[in-house]
């Protein structure tokens, strides 16, 4: 409110101020009065969308007849003419001001009291007590009375609706000069619409009389709505950490885990401006509780085990405490599209600045926050051994949720109508995603057929991981809650393993077959390496790279490669396939077993070790022969 009418009391709304006006009757005025144009020209700094703004005439300049003294109005030719259905409105609008007016000579208690609106004074934004909705100055007092009786029942001499256009971010009309009020009518939207509604404005508009070269900002005004923002980003908490301080957590660019790892999430948000809209402590009154809260949506059977980990008004270092300056609640169902797995962070307690009620145990609200403070969150969830996994990436990287990972979203709400703070603006924020990975080793004969039976262990740091089998698939998937470490192959040879991480700097698996099937030759069981490397490209959408961040914690995965390491190997069974000899370089390994050493490959080590095999049984042969020769020749 405040730059809405310093703007315009520059220009116009200061000339009223302690004028006498022309010496013309009312209702002489009125008859003569031709109507000249102006404009209005409202900037709406969060965008048009969802908005709709209609000017209502408060008053007319009196018709032209005001003159220009060096390019600027000449205050002594000026006043406002009230028509005379708009001025019982008026009146009773100046009355819930300080402003004491009555009617004078020529010029109404209405046109009078107009005069008599002085330049705001009040230092807090659109007139408010910041944070409040009590009023400090009498054009805000105006305002929202005039606006109330519009409401109820005042029907305006002349209205007409802006225009919006999208692109300047503005709206305009040219409609008979004068003083307005202006409304707006808002419709919030996920997609189109991040903003609340706005408070009554006045403006008046530009000057007809083209004497008038300097007429500073008049028929100006910036929309009085506010916005609020809502980031998200992956993190990995510091090993360092002594507490859940979110300064303890960094941005994430390698976001790609172990089923059953705990993943961190950071959401972001702004405590918006709530000048203008009433609070209730006792949080009864729907219509006059304020309403934020922060809703965070796990991909359905991705994630289990989500949790809130700290809350933070990170621009006082004051942590939140749940029961007292918020509540959570979860959400999670299973039936197909509409599949959930919410976590709600209701802010309502704060925001109303709520009482105490120990028989609900909920604390008192603290109330040091002000309007603009950064709200941070820190939630958690462990990933699920159900996880999508990937052979590969995407190139290039995109945005939203990508089908090979698995995806996290966010969405804030907040009261959007100062006339009803049950009414809320949704803002979609963005979808971030964490991957894993898997590989596969396939297990055959010396013919290169399908071998069940032999059972494997991955591990990695010397450690051998613990698997679950999938139900489904029967698939080994990591699980740090297991006993299991053996991987048995099945029928068709196969033993998958899934929910495996990668890094950028490469995560290598140690590959040890620790038993055979009955009557393969457990001497030449093979051990390898497979070492996992992830390239990733950062969204440069997310709103989390903001100020010195150049990268959000929101990565799609490009490149997944496979790197083998197959020097225990001296027997060459590890290969790429049945039918390629060289090493693995995909995500599938084929192991051979033999029955006897003339099944091992007769080329490189293995084929000297064979051949030294045989060569040492042939001495072991002959020796034997030597020793019965030499026996025989002695009892003769």
């Amino acid at each position: 409110m405040k730059s809405s009418i310093r703007r315009f009391l520059s220009g116009v709304a200061a000339a009223a101020i302690a004028l006498s006006g022309l010496a013309l009757g009312v209702g002489s005025a009125q008859a003569e009065t031709i109507e000249y144009p102006g404009t209005i020209t409202v900037t709406a700094s969060n965008g048009t969308a969802g908005h709709t703004l209609t000017a209502y005439k408060i008053a007319a300049y009196n018709s032209g007849e005001y003159a220009a003294t060096d390019g600027k109005l000449d205050t002594s030719t000026f006043k406002y003419i009230v028509d005379k259905s708009d001025e019982s409105a008026i009146e009773t609008a100046l009355d819930a001001t300080s402003i004491k007016a009555t009617a004078s000579g020529t010029l109404t208690k209405a046109e009078e009291g107009l005069k008599q609106l002085s330049v705001d004074s009040s230092p807090a934004t659109y007139g408010y007590l910041e944070g409040t909705d009590t009023k400090t100055s009498d054009e805000r007092k105006f305002a929202d009375k005039l606006a109330s009786l519009k409401s109820s029942t005042w029907t305006p001499s002349y209205s007409k609706e802006l225009t919006a256009d999208t692109n300047t971010k503005t709206f305009t009309a040219t409609l008979p000069e004068g003083l307005y009020l202006i409304l707006d009518t808002y419709t919030s939207g996920q997609d189109a619409a991040n903003s609340t509604q706005s408070v009554p404005m006045i403006v008046g508009t530009t000057f007809a009389n083209t004497a008038i070269t300097d007429p500073g900002d008049v028929g100006k005004v910036t929309l009085k709505d506010t916005t609020a923002p809502i980031t998200k980003e992956v993190v990995t908490k510091n090993s360092t950490a002594q507490d859940n301080d979110p300064s303890s957590f960094t941005t994430n660019n390698d976001p790609s885990y172990n089923t059953t790892d705990t993943v961190y999430f950071k959401l972001t948000t702004t405590i918006p401006n709530y000048d203008g809209y009433a609070w209730d402590p006792t949080l009864n009154n729907p219509k006059a509780t304020r309403q934020l809260s922060i809703v965070d949506t796990f991909e359905a059977g991705k994630f289990t085990d989500q949790t809130v980990v700290s809350v933070y008004d990170t621009t006082k270092s004051q942590q939140l405490t749940v029961k007292s300056d918020f509540t959570t609640s979860a959400e999670s169902t299973t039936s197909s599209a509409t599949d959930l797995n919410k976590l709600t962070i209701d802010f309502e307690r704060l925001v109303n600045k709520a009482q105490a009620d120990t028989s609900k145990n909920l604390g008192q609200a603290w109330d040091g926050w002000e309007s603009g403070d950064t709200i941070t969150v820190i939630v958690s969830g462990k990933l699920s051994t159900a996880a999508t996994t990937t052979t590969k990436g995407s190139s290039p990287a995109g945005t939203g949720a990508d089908s090979l990972g698995n995806n996290n979203t966010v969405r804030l709400e907040y009261s959007n109508n100062p006339s009803d703070t049950s009414s809320k603006t949704t803002v979609q924020g963005p979808i971030v995603n964490v991957y894993t990975h898997e590989f596969t080793i396939h297990k055959v004969n010396a013919a290169g057929g399908n071998l069940q039976g032999a059972t494997f262990q991955v591990s990695t740091g010397g450690t051998p991981l613990k698997f679950t089998k999938d139900t489904t698939d029967g698939a080994y998937v990591v699980d740090k809650d297991s006993s299991t470490t053996d991987l048995v192959s099945d029928s068709n040879g196969l033993i998958k393993v899934k929910g495996l991480k990668a890094s950028k700097d490469g995560v290598t698996y140690t590959v040890k077959e620790t038993k055979v099937p009955d009557t393969y030759l457990r001497a030449v069981a093979p051990t390898y390496t497979v070492t996992l490397k992830d390239t990733f490209g950062n969204d440069y959408t997310n709103p989390a790279r903001s100020g010195t961040a150049t990268k959000a914690g929101d990565d799609w995965l490009t490149d997944l490669s496979y790197t083998y390491d197959t020097t225990q190997d001296v027997y060459k069974l590890v290969t790429a396939s049945t039918n390629d000899t060289s090493a693995p370089t995909g995500d599938t390994a084929t192991v051979k077993n033999v029955t006897s050493i003339t099944q091992l490959p007769k080329t490189g080590a293995a084929g000297i070790a064979m051949f030294t095999i045989i060569g040492v049984a042939v001495i072991a042969v002959a020796a034997l022969f030597a020793v019965r020769a030499r026996k025989a020749a002695q009892r003769a």
